[in-house]
Formats: structure tokens, sequence, C-alpha cells
């Protein structure tokens, strides 16, 4: 009996303790699962947010190149942000750094590259119409963005010589400006074409991005430093003429000609005109000339081709041309090469001109050719709306 009884009560305390267990699980509530946190893309995450950054970085920089230099002037001695840009500009910028001569906003300046100073910038445009600005992001620097950018602009300048007669340097900024009173004669400008490097710090601002900070790359810390004329290490000269432009194409490819038929209407010297075209060189300009036009060097289709002026005794040295010591005729070019020089420029056409030539020689056996490579460097000049052969300067020949 006391065993059914033990029994009986250790059955009824296990079902009781099943149905606790059972009403428990069945009217237990989910623990609520927090929502996922929105990630936030940035430049470094979405190609979309560094697009975002592109658009920005071009319309902050289509806005400083829109005006001219001096307008910054007081700008960069002071280390205000000039209005224009403020919307661009971090907070954190505006209100740590904003009237600070050493502020990271380096806005155009005066700077002097290979004797030309550069006193004015224009935004270059591809065949589409948009800007040159290449701009890279180059990674994360703690809360910022870095990216690197480079601007391909057109430039006017002046030689030293010149730019001393309208600008005066501020002995205590060091920086450069145009007296108030002068006038610029446009006929001493030229312009030349170069690339301006800058190291840029980005950062986001609630849904948008601003910049924190805009520097010349590798530029030398110190207000006076950085405005010393030939600190231009962020700059980099670009070729004058762009071939992947149509329009420049077409100045090339005329100009490439010019050049090409000058040199082939050289073929007519030989070694018994040369002998009676340096009598003739001795003399005058007009005798000189006369010959040549004579013989059809000048002239092609009844354009001319060559500028003969009073210096032509320097830039047209008898020995430049081709036909050199025992030598009795060129018979051809097998190949003209014709390269834009790095110093070209609007004012200054100038080409690198390589030729391969069969020439055949006083002392050989009859007949015989022997090739030659000519090294030029030649200028071209625009007069009275007409384009010719300024001068030919020859800096090496050698037998192939």
């Amino acid at each position: 009996m006391n065993n059914k009884l033990k029994i009986f009560t250790i059955m009824t305390l296990v079902a009781g303790m099943v149905m606790s267990t059972g009403c428990s699980i069945l009217f237990k509530k989910d623990k609520p699962v927090p929502d996922e946190q929105k990630k936030i893309e940035t430049p470094d995450t979405s190609v979309a947010e560094d697009a975002k950054v592109h658009e920005i970085i071009d319309k902050y920089f289509t806005s400083i190149f829109s005006k001219p230099v001096s307008t910054y002037d007081q700008n960069v001695v002071t280390g205000t942000i000039y209005p224009d840009i403020q919307p661009f500009i971090a907070k954190r910028t505006v209100d740590e750094a904003n009237a600070n001569p050493e502020i990271g906003i380096h806005m155009p300046r005066i700077v002097e590259l290979n004797g030309l100073n550069i006193i004015e910038y224009e935004l270059l445009k591809d065949a589409s119409g948009k800007s040159k600005i290449d701009t890279n992001f180059i990674g994360k620097t703690g809360d910022n963005f870095l990216y690197f950018v480079k601007i391909d602009v057109k430039a006017k300048t002046l030689l030293e010589a010149d730019f001393a007669k309208y600008y005066v340097q501020n002995q205590q900024t060091k920086l450069y400006q145009k007296n108030p009173s002068a006038v610029i004669d446009e006929n001493l400008c030229d312009y030349i074409k170069v690339q301006l490097k800058y190291d840029l710090e980005v950062t986001r601002e609630g849904e948008e991005y601003k910049i924190v900070t805009h520097k010349e790359a590798n530029y030398k810390p110190g207000i006076k430093n950085r405005l010393f004329k030939l600190n231009n290490e962020f700059i980099d000269r670009t070729l004058y003429i762009d071939v992947e432009n149509e329009e420049e194409k077409k100045i090339y490819e005329n100009e490439k000609t010019l050049i090409e038929n000058f040199f082939n209407n050289l073929l007519v010297l030989d070694k018994e005109r040369m002998i009676l075209l340096k009598s003739k060189y001795d003399m005058n300009t007009l005798e000189f000339s006369s010959f040549l036009t004579k013989l059809g060097v000048t002239k092609k289709d009844e354009k001319d081709l060559v500028l003969i002026a009073d210096d032509y005794k320097k830039k047209f040295t008898f020995n430049s041309l081709p036909l050199q010591l025992n030598m009795d005729k060129i018979q051809k070019y097998n190949d003209i090469k014709v390269e834009i020089h790095p110093g070209y420029s609007q004012k200054n056409k100038r080409y690198f001109v390589t030729l391969e030539a069969s020439v055949i020689q006083s002392n050989g056996m009859v007949g015989e050719e022997v090739v030659y490579l000519y090294d030029y460097y030649v200028t071209l000049k625009i007069v009275n709306d007409k384009l010719l052969i300024d001068g030919i300067e020859l800096n090496e020949y050698y037998k192939k």
C-alpha cells in the first residue's frame, strides 16, 4: 500500500512539472530581434558615393578657375575663405582655419616655370565640353577621404623681363601683385598648357561631402615658402597640341606637312649646287633667298614655305643643311618623323624632326647609297597670316 502511495505521489509531481513546463513554453513570448543598423556607404565602399565626390570636386575647381588669379590675393595672404567656395568647405575648416594664413586651402597663384611666369589659368575641356579634371580616390585617413586631383589648364605667361614691368613683390607677404595702373601688352604674352596637381581631403557631413583641405602636391610648409614663385613642383608642362582633339590634330597635320614639304624641297641640293649656294649665303639675305627660290626650295604649289630674314645666318646655319661634307646627293628620305617639342606654345611653334636619308657619298662606290639619320630642331612662325619655317638647327647626323 505504501509503495503504491509513493508511486502515485511521484507520478503526480512529474505530471505537474510537465504541465508547468508545457504552459511556460506555450505562453512564452519571443524576444524582439533588433533591426539591423542601416549601412552607410562611403567613397571607399561605393562607386556611387565616389561619383558624388567627383561631382563636388569638379564644381569646386570650376568655380575657382572661373576668376582671375588676382581675385584671390587677399585670400592667399590672410587665409580667409573666398565666399564663392565656402559652401564646398567642411565646417571644421571654416570654424578652425578661416582667416589663418596657414589654412590648407591653396588658391591659384603666380608661378614661374622654365623662365615663364604664369599669371592666369583657364580650364581646358575635352571633346564633350567637360573640364579636364582627373580625380582619383587614394584611400581613407581617419574620418576623411584622400583624393589626388590633376587639372589640365591653359596658362597665360610672361617672360621674366616683361613680368617685372607689370608686377611687384610685397616684401612682407612675398606675394606678387600687378601694378594697378599698368596695362599688360598682350603681344608680350604667350600661352602654354600645364597640369596642376592637388591633394584633397574630403569628409562626409550628413548626406553631403565637403572639402577639408585642398593643397598643392609636394608643397613646402609655411605661407612664405609656398608663395615663392619658383615653388612649382605641383605643376607639369604638357604638350600644347593634343592630337586626340580633332581641331588640334588638324593644326599638327598642317604644320607637319609644311615641314615635310620643306625638307623634300631640299633634295634638289647636290654637291655642285651647295657650292653655288654657299657663295650666295655669304653675300646677303636677298641673294641667298633668291637662289633658294630659283632652285624651288622656298615654295610648294605656289605657297611660301620658309621665312628668310636678315637673321638667316643665325636661324639657318649653312652646316644645318642636310647635304654634308663628302656627300654628292641625298637620293631620297626613307622616313620623316615630326614630333611636337615640349616647349611648343601658342607663339613658339617647335618640333623635333628625324630624317632617315639614302645618301650617295663622294668617296664611295659609284651609285652606292648609304643611310644616314638626322636629328633636327625646327621652328615655325606665322607672318601676315602665313605659316612659315622660321629656322632649322641640325643637332647631329650619323651613319645608320
